[in-house]
């Protein structure tokens, strides 16, 4: 454990920075029910996963961006008798060479490797498997945004190698880390940026319920752009492109600077949204909006001839700011929910913000409406509770009457994203799940709130031997990952 992470916090404006601390331990354990402060619901039988950075420094070096921090992947699996608890970093080439090395050997996003600008002319940065995931076609995959994904072992957590689909996906392919399942037909939709024959493009996959790459297709579009994620709407694949990226590669081809250095927020650029259709991947229309900067969308659906799109929208890049120096930064950034109303029968478009009381991220809702119209919207928030460092709340909004419930998790405790676990039939019928990381003890827990109440109380609290570094993504699956009986 780094030694200021065993120092408890004084400045409350810092007091998150322990979970930005590498965990080292890689272990597997079970939680009896005896230790879990209340009681698993007993429709919740499944199996929570939580991946991002398991380290963002190594040795004397610190990483230079917190997309940079090597991929570990956390997961627990709800029984009748407890929980099981395990977390396996992801053994990338990056990962195993700088872990031999004890120090930084390869270029990434936000940072070349030592050497100059012969070590890392024409060299793309290291794929480290630390974004999101996906339980697909009987593959658990560690996702990053340029580079093909990682297949793991559900249960061990080890790691089986990269996936190209049967070699569908190439070396060059980029697989973002956002993509979705489509409740109607069990396929999976992701997507990449890429270069095509006319300059920047966007590939789009679909993979099929038996988790086979069936079909794919590209789009032009202006400028190398960061295109984190994407609304699945009925029966349209909708892609916001924002102005952040770069106009000009020579600079990071070259090897002069990091893939960071080079991506700016330009409004001048434009932006852009386009409109596939999903069976087909062919695009239908595009539209021209205002400047904003978007990473991730709520659910979204079709109204007659409006596509309906809930995203968080930030007004500019500052956040970039934040991330590229998590260890000192006294305040995180976040955006606010935005609807917007896209007509494909006159080409307008309409937009308004949605009624949350605190900024946040990482929107989510109940999986098994994703493209239909729902209710309700999820989200990790910044809480005015005096340690405002990073999210350390939940919010849910209901986006038919405009009521907006919270849950504060008090002063020196912080959270991620919370995934909607479902009990009943019924759109917001369950539980959420989310991460809880405690300053004081360097520990975390695994909280599971009730999604129907009124302030989203507590129904129970795994308690975990370590803490869980702040990540980026979670899933919950109904798949129970139990290791064999000896």
């Amino acid at each position: 454990m780094n030694e200021m992470a065993k120092v408890p916090w004084r400045n409350p404006r810092l007091a998150h920075v322990g979970g930005f601390e590498a965990l080292d331990e890689e272990q597997a354990y079970w939680i009896d029910n005896r230790d879990i402060r209340g009681q698993i619901p007993a429709s919740v039988r499944g199996t929570f996963f939580r991946i991002g950075p398991g380290r963002n420094r190594i040795g004397n070096d610190v990483f230079g961006h917190w997309f940079d921090g090597d991929g570990m992947l956390h997961a627990l699996t709800f029984d009748a008798r407890g929980a099981w608890y395990r977390n396996k970093y992801v053994r990338t080439p990056k990962y195993l060479d700088e872990t031999a090395a004890q120090k930084i050997v390869h270029r990434s996003f936000g940072h070349n490797a030592p050497g100059g600008v012969l070590r890392n002319i024409g060299r793309p940065p290291a794929n480290c498997a630390n974004t999101s995931l996906a339980w697909h076609g009987g593959r658990l995959l560690a996702l990053w945004e340029g580079g093909r994904p990682w297949q793991l072992d559900p249960v061990t957590l080890d790691t089986v190698g990269e996936c190209s689909f049967n070699g569908k996906l190439g070396f060059l392919d980029a697989f973002s880390a956002h993509g979705k399942i489509d409740p109607d037909s069990g396929c999976y939709y992701n997507h990449g940026m890429g270069v095509g024959k006319k300059g920047p493009q966007i590939s789009v996959y679909r993979i099929d319920p038996d988790g086979k790459l069936v079909a794919r297709s590209a789009f032009a579009i202006k400028l190398a752009a960061f295109v984190h994620d994407f609304a699945l709407a009925g029966d349209y694949l909708v892609y916001f492109v924002h102005p952040v990226g770069f106009r000009n590669p020579l600079p990071f081809m070259s090897g002069w600077k990091a893939f960071n250095d080079c991506v700016r927020y330009n409004p001048a650029w434009g932006m852009e949204v386009h409109v596939l259709n999903k069976h087909t991947l062919a695009p239908v229309a595009r539209f021209e909006l205002d400047p904003f900067v978007v990473f991730h969308f709520g659910n979204s659906w079709v109204e007659g001839d409006e596509l309906v799109i809930n995203l968080m929208r930030f007004e500019d890049f500052a956040v970039n700011e934040t991330l590229s120096d998590i260890f000192h930064a006294e305040n995180s950034d976040g955006g606010r929910p935005w609807q917007y109303r896209l007509n494909l029968a006159t080409g307008m478009h309409e937009h308004a913000p949605l009624p949350m009381r605190h900024e946040g991220e990482f929107p989510q809702w109940d999986w098994r409406f994703t493209g239909r119209r729902t209710r309700f919207l999820y989200g990790a928030t910044l809480m005015d509770n005096g340690t405002p460092g990073f999210f350390n709340g939940v919010q849910r909004l209901n986006m038919d009457t405009g009521e907006v419930t919270e849950h504060d998790f008090g002063d020196g405790w912080y959270t991620s994203e919370a995934m909607f676990v479902p009990e009943g039939d019924a759109e917001g019928d369950g539980y959420l799940v989310c991460v809880v990381y405690d300053a004081r003890r360097h520990r975390s827990e695994v909280r599971l709130l009730d999604a129907r109440q009124p302030g989203l109380p507590e129904v129970a609290a795994v308690p975990l031997r370590r803490h869980v570094p702040f990540g980026f993504h979670c899933g919950y699956v109904t798949d129970s990952f139990l290791p064999q009986a000896d």
